[in-house]
């Protein structure tokens, strides 16, 4: 009978954080992408292109240290392409964790256009942070096929109204 629980067993030994770097914001395309200032931050989640996911994290934090490596791997596949993942060191930007109202690390923020698509998920569970991702992700979908139908609907309307 293991010992080990869930976490320990599905998750590795606590590797590496995000680095600083002398940068607010790192490469653009590095996923997640480490948000350097509160300025950047605002900006980024204010998107309304993209879904966005925020991991609050802390070099401190053995959990936020575990699930890390996986989040890279999640932000890499190829569905979610779509989605703007970032990371926070709390110790680098307090303001935005207290503006944030955080508890616990790690914290994940789901946001389209600067709302939150699901609750916001504190917690180092692989599983239970996947099905917030997907459950944001089939929300995102949905949202982003009704703006586009009504979209393609006061497009066809304005060109009834220029046919006229």
């Amino acid at each position: 009978v293991s010992t080990q629980s869930t976490w320990e067993q599905k998750t590795p030994a606590p590797t590496r954080m995000p680095q600083d770097s002398d940068e607010e914001i790192e490469n653009e395309s590095s996923r997640p992408l480490k948000v350097k200032d509160a300025e950047a931050y605002a900006t980024l989640t204010a998107d309304v292109e993209n879904m966005i996911v925020v991991i609050f994290v802390a070099p401190w934090c053995t959990l936020s240290q575990a699930l890390y490596p996986q989040l890279e791997e999640l932000a890499a596949q190829p569905e979610y392409e779509p989605v703007q993942f970032l990371a926070v060191d709390v110790d680098v930007l307090p303001e935005v964790a207290h503006k944030s109202s955080l508890r616990s690390l790690p914290t994940f923020r789901f946001l389209l256009k600067g709302e939150e698509l699901v609750p916001t998920y504190s917690g180092a569970n692989p599983d239970k942070f996947r099905g917030c991702l997907e459950q944001a992700f089939a929300k995102r979908n949905t949202l982003m096929a009704e703006y586009d139908a009504r979209k393609a609907a006061m497009e066809e309307a304005e060109d009834e109204k220029d046919d006229d």
